[in-house]
């Protein structure tokens, strides 16, 4: 048949099909779909991004699992990997863009936006533009309450997250660490201390850079909830204990701050650590960031190497004399003076109860991202309650600190107040004893309750063994 010809029966076909949707249109349009195989129009991405996708119309032959499928759009899409991958990376699992991993055809709606994730990564959520919002599902948490992920900044990689919890939930974080604080039989972790830098493997240590206090829980009910809640809202897979921090609550007084700083780890102190995850390592994978009060002003987060994003703006009421009031409280060209001017003019969350952020120490390929730069502002007024949920890509790093159990003991006829550190630990009566759970290296001090007199000092050495006795 020739080409004429051909044109002729396609005109007269077209011609027939449109006689008949005429005469019966929902009999015409059933058969269509009857005699039509099914496709679904999505758009491929990389992991994490938002621009460059692929149209694709996907049969159902294409999806016989989610890992086929990876393999197949792996083909269209280019996948990042980790840094000791072979080229081209080929992707074993597809996330839709409400962070549903796909596993048949069923998971797939029409319209959908689909993330390719290589082997050993996780899921990162991508920036799709300021205010953009996500429903995700809750899973894990006890809750169930479902979360909504908005959009805030490509770079650093930072979100608002609504619903993660509640006022209530944050009176309980509180109330509970306030509780420990006075109790004798709770491990010194779990209690209010001044803030420290570092890490366990490396030893950790006071900074005049961070002033806040803290205590951190890994047992309590309401942590073990909030934990998994992180799980739900990265889409990091089941809920691991060992891919988590324990829950750190910190308090600000005025004047209070943390210089800006990364989450992630930078160095290995030990050969036994590989902090870099871009060549299979493990570190830090997002911080949530939970505010646990309202703060009358001040106590922002800040990222002093960002600008707000187009739309967003720093409060008038905020900014306003700001110059002023910062010289007032710090002198000029101090660390807290220059913060606190970029707190009110650089990338910044103002606190509220009940809200929280996400933003990643990690880039969708592993690599650990400068960009996440970050800072806690001098509260100018009030006081900051917060709270840092760290989740690892896979299995934190646990430096071994063998802890020491050491009995200190008051065989003298007056109070004595011992002290860990700077903070007083607890005020021991005429002829009373108290065992503490400490580590090598930690610095105890004993005084006269009356006269503030110090009796005795003394570091905690691990060579003198597993229990020891310290008295006065």
């Amino acid at each position: 048949m020739g080409t004429k010809a051909t044109t002729t029966w396609l005109y007269i076909a077209a011609a027939m099909a449109l006689l008949a949707y005429l005469v019966d249109p929902a009999a015409t349009y059933g058969w269509l779909l009857s005699s039509t195989p099914p496709h679904k129009p999505v758009t491929v991405y990389a992991n994490g991004k938002s621009t460059n996708g692929i149209a694709v119309a996907l049969p159902p032959a294409l999806v016989p699992s989610g890992v086929a499928l990876a393999a197949y759009l792996s083909t269209l899409v280019e996948v990042e990997g980790l840094a000791n991958y072979a080229t081209p990376v080929v992707a074993d699992r597809v996330y839709t863009g409400n962070g549903h991993l796909v596993n048949s055809y069923d998971d797939i709606a029409a319209g959908d936006r689909l993330y390719l994730v290589a082997p050993g990564l996780l899921f990162v959520w991508p920036f799709v533009r300021p205010g953009h919002r996500v429903l995700i599902e809750s899973t894990q948490s006890p809750t169930k309450t479902p979360l909504i992920l908005e959009s805030w900044t490509e770079s650093p990689r930072v979100f608002h997250v609504h619903h993660f919890f509640s006022e209530a939930d944050a009176d309980v974080l509180i109330q509970q660490v306030l509780a420990k604080d006075d109790a004798d039989d709770v491990a010194e972790h779990e209690k209010l201390r001044p803030s420290t830098v570092g890490s366990s493997a490396e030893g950790v240590r006071r900074s005049p850079r961070r002033t806040s206090e803290n205590a951190f829980d890994s047992t309590s009910p309401a942590a073990i909830a909030f934990r998994k809640r992180s799980f739900d809202l990265l889409r990091a897979g089941s809920y691991d204990p060992e891919m988590c921090d324990g829950v750190q609550i910190l308090r600000y007084g005025p004047k209070q701050a943390y210089v800006p700083h990364t989450d992630y780890f930078s160095k290995a102190p030990t050969d036994a650590w590989n902090p870099d995850p871009h060549t299979g390592g493990t570190n830090r994978f997002a911080t949530i960031f939970l505010y646990l009060s309202n703060v009358t002003r001040g106590g922002q987060t800040v990222f002093p190497e960002a600008e707000m994003p187009e739309g967003f703006a720093h409060p008038p009421a905020e900014t306003q004399g700001i110059a002023a009031l910062a010289s007032s409280f710090f002198d000029a060209g101090s660390w807290e003076h220059d913060m606190t001017l970029k707190c009110h003019s650089q990338l910044a969350s103002y606190p509220r109860k009940a809200h929280a952020i996400l933003f990643y120490s990690q880039k969708p390929n592993g690599e650990l991202d400068p960009a996440s730069f970050h800072g806690g502002c001098p509260v100018l007024d009030g006081t900051k309650w917060g709270a840092n949920l760290w989740v690892w890509n896979k299995k934190r790093h646990v430096a071994s600190r063998p802890r020491i159990s050491v009995r200190f003991e008051n065989p003298t006829d007056v109070p004595v107040d011992l002290y860990w550190r700077s903070k007083l630990m607890k005020t021991l009566g005429p002829r009373q004893h108290h065992v503490y759970n400490t580590h090598a290296t930690h610095a105890w001090t004993v005084k006269d309750s009356v006269t503030g007199a110090v009796l005795l000092e003394t570091v905690i050495d691990a060579a003198a063994g597993r229990d020891q006795i310290v008295a006065v």
